[in-house]
């Protein structure tokens, strides 16, 4: 690890550290009955986890090994190979828990399908875009053929979505472009 540059060796510390967090808060809210892949994307626990790893990520980065400068595209550099790592750490974690805890499965299709059941009427009739009732149907259908690997990918994905906004938001807020002596 000793070879790898700053840029890379940060953000890969940062994300293992976060990842055995990130599925330690997995582990707990499973346990605790509330399934983790079931939040919505507006309170997930990701959003705190990623912004204050990244953020230290990048401090550290401008602060031991940039002398004080941080251009954006390194902040932006250091937050995707943050969330890119963590995202595909706690994606094998899920894929693997998700094989070897049948409930873990179970719940979130039966949380999902929940979930679609309260807003049938308004994604059937009554928003801007409907759905008919056999599509609806159809969607129930296919949540109930869901796979680890799905919800693995679907991790993944929400944390590059999040990983990437924040990312955007910490390098511009931690820039320095130049030092004035």
């Amino acid at each position: 690890m000793n070879r790898l540059p700053s840029l890379v060796k940060i953000p890969l510390k940062y994300a293992l550290v976060a990842s055995v967090l990130a599925i330690a808060v997995i582990l707990l809210l499973f346990y605790t009955n509330r399934h983790p892949l079931l939040i919505p994307v507006f309170y997930d626990y990701r959003i705190l986890l990623f912004g204050v790893f990244i953020f230290f990520s990048m401090k550290e980065f401008k602060e031991q090994h940039a002398f004080g400068v941080l251009h954006f595209w390194q902040g932006f550099l250091i937050g995707i190979f943050f969330y890119l790592v963590l995202g595909i750490v706690v994606g094998i974690f899920i894929f693997g828990f998700g094989h070897m805890e049948v409930s873990f499965l179970h719940d979130y299709v039966e949380g999902a399908i929940r979930g679609l059941e309260l807003n049938r009427d308004q994604l059937t009739s009554q928003s801007a875009i409907t759905i008919t009732p056999e599509q609806f149907d159809h969607q129930i259908t296919l949540m109930k053929s869901t796979k680890p690997y799905q919800m693995a990918l679907d991790y993944f994905i929400k944390s590059c979505l999040i990983g990437f906004f924040l990312s955007i938001l910490l390098a511009i807020i931690l820039r320095r472009t130049d030092i004035k002596t």
